[in-house]
């Protein structure tokens, strides 16, 4: 641009030096052999707090504190260095990080002369950064919340249908194993329009609540429990060959006979289910296979009596007989 370099011109370096560091953003702090300050910018004097007066031919540590050493074996080893986060002193009040670029000054023969320091205040960044960070690990519990929320029913708290059919054969899956017994069961709420005809539909949920906490409390770890729809739950047991689906499907059956429903102050009532149960690879070769056999044998316990457990097409026909 025309006439900056005649501008220029008239003046020293000394005094072009001063413009440069009045007119740095940057703090900037030049320190002597013995690390005394020799240099202290206006704009040093604003991000730091103290005045010259306090800081020249003061040691430098002052306005680092413990991290100055830290920063000096840098620059001893490297000679120079570039974004070093350390923190900085301020005065009357807390530290502040702080983003650091210095080189050592040698003479013409290598000798040690000082140090000069850019220092940028990166308190404002790290706001910044610790809003983002907080803002991320918020959205992200938004997200574990939104996907639990769309895999599990909310007045159960157990996996959607859905959601349960894709974890059990995602550990088909994983297993490797072809022929791994894998247990289902399905159970059915007895009478259940009765309930909520009776006592109301609120009613009707405490005793679905009931049932879901029996499955959860007769459940190994690993077994998978869902709400299958409606008055429907089912139970997938990875490991669980006929019998022991069999076992698992009666002690549910049994306990939740015995679980009191509290309706009133002076009312109670009790409820029983019923069960049909199936097991790979011997009831079916297929996840879904297993599912059908085992509602099937759910729909004959409920035509044999229902309070029961169906867990071959032998029992079942005895039980129909």
């Amino acid at each position: 641009m025309p006439g900056i370099p005649d501008f220029l011109s008239v003046l020293s370096d000394e005094e072009l030096l001063q413009l440069m560091l009045f007119a740095c953003p940057d703090g900037v702090v030049a320190t002597d052999r013995d690390g005394l300050v020799v240099l202290y910018t206006g704009a040093s004097e604003q991000i730091f707090g103290f005045p010259p007066i306090e800081v020249l031919n003061q040691p430098a540590g002052m306005l680092f504190g413990e991290h100055w050493n830290e920063l000096l074996e840098r620059i001893g080893s490297e000679g120079r260095v570039t974004g070093h986060e350390m923190v900085g002193r301020r005065k009357d009040n807390p530290p502040f990080p702080a983003s650091i670029s210095a080189a050592g000054l040698s003479d013409r023969y290598g000798g040690v002369m000082g140090t000069v320091i850019y220092i940028r205040d990166h308190s404002d960044v790290r706001a910044i950064e610790d809003a983002l960070r907080e803002n991320n690990d918020r959205l992200n519990e938004l997200v574990r919340e939104l996907n639990y929320v769309a895999r599990h029913d909310h007045l159960t708290g157990l996996l959607h249908r859905g959601s349960a059919m894709e974890a059990a054969e995602a550990i088909l899956l994983s297993s490797g194993l072809p022929g791994m017994a894998f247990g289902i069961a399905i159970f059915d709420i007895d009478h259940f329009k009765a309930v909520n005809d009776s006592y109301g539909h609120l009613v009707g949920d405490d005793v679905l609540a009931a049932l879901a906490h029996v499955l959860q409390r007769t459940a190994r770890e690993g077994d998978i429990i869902g709400r299958f729809g409606g008055e429907e739950f089912i139970g997938f047991l990875p490991g669980a060959d006929l019998a022991a689906v069999t076992g698992f499907a009666e002690r549910v059956c049994e306990a939740i006979a015995n679980e009191t429903v509290i309706v009133g102050d002076e009312v109670t009532i009790n409820v029983t289910i019923s069960a049909g149960v199936a097991a790979l690879p011997s009831c079916a070769d297929s996840l879904q296979g297993g599912i059908r056999i085992a509602d099937d044998r759910l729909y004959i316990a409920k035509r044999s009596g229902r309070n029961r457990v169906v867990a071959s097409d032998e029992a079942a026909r005895r039980s129909a007989a």
